[in-house]
């Protein structure tokens, strides 16, 4: 993966240049809601995310391709011994994955100037509200992502020179308590 990156920024640099690029807003209002000044596109991400984890929470719990796609993560041998077949479902979660990284990168491309080398941290980011999440929960992960959103905010305005070291500090409380939680590998 480190590889794969490195080659993809190289290859950014080379087509897109060292300048950053902002693309135009979905919705250029703005909303004045009990003194707070909204931007339009941020109501636009906000929907958004909400309309795919619930389109998300639907698809994986009430459809049979959601269901086999939850069974080949979970088990993949058992999965095909139940006859799901696991590279139809591991190109399922990559096109899904694929499909929610583009319409990411649109939603985020009018609010944030994006460079070649953009991605990483904020990638990084989002693993941190994974991890949260427990790569599990959908909701969990969210209010995670709406955590590391704040702490980030928070330490922008305290110590601005500190505001990723923060951000990544704040995993190692959470994955404590997550294996402790999780107990003791009776196998191991």
């Amino acid at each position: 993966s480190v590889g794969m990156h490195l080659v993809l920024v190289g290859l950014g640099l080379l087509l897109f240049g060292v300048e950053g690029i902002r693309t135009p807003s979905f919705w250029d209002a703005r909303l004045q809601v009990a003194g707070l000044s909204i931007n339009g596109q941020a109501i636009v991400v906000v929907a958004t995310t909400f309309a795919l984890v619930a389109g998300l929470w639907l698809w994986f719990a009430r459809t049979l391709k959601g269901a086999a796609l939850r069974a080949t993560a979970s088990n993949a041998l058992g999965a095909q011994l139940m006859a799901i077949s696991v590279p139809f479902s591991g190109a399922l979660s990559f096109g899904l994955a694929a499909f929610i990284s583009a319409l990411c990168g649109l939603l985020i491309g009018p609010m944030v100037t994006v460079y070649y080398d953009s991605g990483l941290l904020i990638g990084l980011k989002g693993f941190v509200a994974a991890v949260i999440g427990a790569f599990a929960s959908y909701p969990l992960t969210l209010v995670g992502a709406l955590g590391v959103g704040i702490l980030e905010a928070a330490a922008s305005f305290w110590a601005s020179a500190y505001k990723e070291v923060v951000v990544f500090l704040m995993i190692i409380p959470v994955l404590l308590v997550l294996s402790l939680r999780q107990g003791r590998d009776e196998e191991g």
